[in-house]
C-alpha cells in the first residue's frame, strides 16, 4: 500500500476515506509561486525571539535520554550556538504574523476551517528532527525548502509508550509504516494519533497546518462562562420531579435522570447554538494586538497585513457611500449555523456575534471568500460592518 496519491481528493472523498481513518501524500499540491512567498528561516527565527510568540527549539541527542527542548522567547546568542545538524526551531501561530503564509490557508478550504488550530512553521538543517511521535489533532505538512524523509504508520496508535525523563514525548518504540522523501510543494495529510516521524536530509522548512478539535471539559467550562456573562436569567434546578423516596439522603436513578434532563435541555436552545458559533470562530490572540515590526507596513495605525484599520481614517457609512473595498484576513474564522426560528442563522466572525436572516448570508459569503469585495454589500447592516471594523474582522484597501 502506498500513502501517494495522484492528485488532491476532492472534500467528499476526503471526509469518506481519509479524515480520521488514513494518511496520504500529494506531490507538488502548493504551487512554487506560493511556497516562494512563505516565511522564510530568518523570519522563523526573528519571531522566536519575541516574548509573545510560541517557540520551541528542540535538539537531538546521541542517546535517547539526551533529547532536549528550550522554549521561547529564544536569544539571538543561542542560535550563535547551534551547530549545522541535529536541531528543529518550531514556531506556532505564523498565519498571525505573516500575511503570505496565511493566505496557504486558502489551500485546504475542503476541510472545517472554524477546527484550524493555527500554522506552524519547523525550520531544521540536516538531520533535524522531533521525534517519532503522535499528534492529537489532524494536520498538513507542507514542505517547503529543502527535503525531508518521513516515516508515517499506516494506522493509529492504540498506547503511546514515551522516553521517560525527558521535556518531550517522544516514542520509545518504533512503529509499522511507509517511508517517503518531500520536496517543496509536497503535502502529507496525518489524522491524529498516527506515529509519524520526520528527519531533514538538508536545510529545510515545513509548514503545518492543523485542526484541532476541543475537550470536552474546555468545551462544557466556556459554555458555562458563555451562560453567566450573557445569560442572567438561566433556570434553577427546582427539583419539580422529586418524590419520597429522595428523602433524606437518597439519589435515585429517576432523580438522576431528572438532573440530565435539566442539564441537557440547554442544548436545545438558540443560545447553546450562538455560543457554538461564537466558539469555534474566536482568535487564537487579541487581534489588535502588537505585532512584529517586520511584517507590518509603516504606521502604528496599520494592522498586521498593513490594512488601515477602522476609526482611525474610515467609517462604516462612509466606506459604503465611498464605495470602498474590503478584504477578510485568512486568520479570522467564520461560522454560520441555524436557529429554530425559521430562516435565521447566528453568525460569528472573529469574536464578534451577529444573528442575520438567510436572505441576508450573502455578506458572510462575501467576507468567506477571502478576497476584495465591495463595502456597499453591508448597505443594510452599517451598524454589523461598524462592528466587523473595530473589531479588525475585515481590513480595508486603499484605493
Amino acid at each position: 500500500m502506498s500513502l501517494i496519491l495522484d492528485h488532491l481528493p476532492t472534500s467528499k472523498e476526503f471526509f469518506l476515506e481519509f479524515w480520521n481513518k488514513k494518511p496520504f501524500v500529494v506531490r507538488g499540491l502548493i504551487p512554487t509561486e506560493v511556497t516562494e512567498t512563505l516565511i522564510d528561516e530568518d523570519h522563523v527565527a526573528g519571531l522566536a525571539m519575541e516574548e509573545e510568540v510560541k517557540s520551541r527549539l528542540v535538539r537531538k541527542g546521541k542517546k535517547q535520554s539526551d533529547w532536549k527542548c528550550d522554549y521561547g522567547p529564544l536569544a539571538e546568542q543561542v542560535f550563535a550556538e547551534l551547530g549545522e545538524e541535529d536541531w528543529s526551531l518550531l514556531v506556532q501561530n505564523v498565519d498571525l504574523y505573516h500575511e503570505e503564509t496565511a493566505e496557504l490557508l486558502k489551500h485546504f478550504n475542503f476541510c472545517p476551517r472554524w477546527l484550524l488550530d493555527d500554522i506552524m512553521v519547523s525550520y531544521s538543517p540536516k538531520g533535524g528532527t522531533v521525534g517519532s511521535h503522535s499528534d492529537s489533532y489532524h494536520v498538513f505538512l507542507v514542505q517547503g525548502k529543502g527535503e525531508r524523509r518521513w516515516k508515517v504508520a499506516y494506522e493509529a496508535l492504540e498506547k503511546e509508550d514515551h522516553i521517560e525523563d525527558i521535556p518531550l514525548k517522544i516514542l520509545k518504540t518504533s512503529f509499522d509504516g511507509e517511508e517517503v522523501t518531500v520536496s517543496e510543494g509536497d503535502v502529507i495529510y496525518i489524522p491524529p494519533l498516527f506515529p509519524h516521524e520526520g528527519v531533514s536530509l538538508q536545510p529545510s522548512l515545513t509548514y503545518s497546518v492543523g485542526f484541532l478539535g476541543p475537550a470536552l471539559s474546555e468545551m462544557l467550562i466556556e459554555f458555562g462562562h458563555f451562560l453567566e456573562e450573557n445569560y442572567q436569567d438561566m433556570p434553577r434546578y427546582l427539583g419539580q420531579n422529586l418524590t419520597e423516596s429522595a428523602v433524606p439522603f437518597q439519589v435515585g436513578a429517576d432523580h438522576i435522570r431528572d438532573f440530565r434532563s435539566f442539564m441537557t435541555d440547554v442544548f436545545d436552545e438558540d443560545y447553546f447554538v450562538k455560543w457554538l458559533a461564537q466558539y469555534f470562530s474566536k482568535p487564537a490572540q487579541n487581534l489588535g494586538g502588537e505585532f512584529d515590526d517586520e511584517f507590518d507596513s509603516d504606521g502604528a495605525d496599520e494592522g498586521p497585513f498593513g490594512a488601515v484599520y477602522e476609526g482611525v481614517h474610515e467609517t462604516a457609512k462612509t466606506l459604503i457611500d465611498g464605495d470602498g473595498q474590503l478584504i477578510k484576513p485568512p486568520f479570522v474564522k467564520i461560522m454560520i449555523t441555524p436557529l429554530k426560528s425559521p430562516q435565521q442563522y447566528a453568525v460569528s466572525v472573529g469574536d464578534l456575534f451577529f444573528d442575520l436572516a438567510f436572505s441576508d448570508l450573502g455578506v458572510v459569503n462575501m467576507m468567506a471568500q477571502e478576497t476584495p469585495f465591495p463595502a456597499t454589500v453591508f448597505a443594510k447592516h452599517v451598524d454589523i460592518l461598524q462592528q466587523l471594523l473595530d473589531g479588525h474582522c475585515l481590513e480595508i484597501i486603499d484605493a
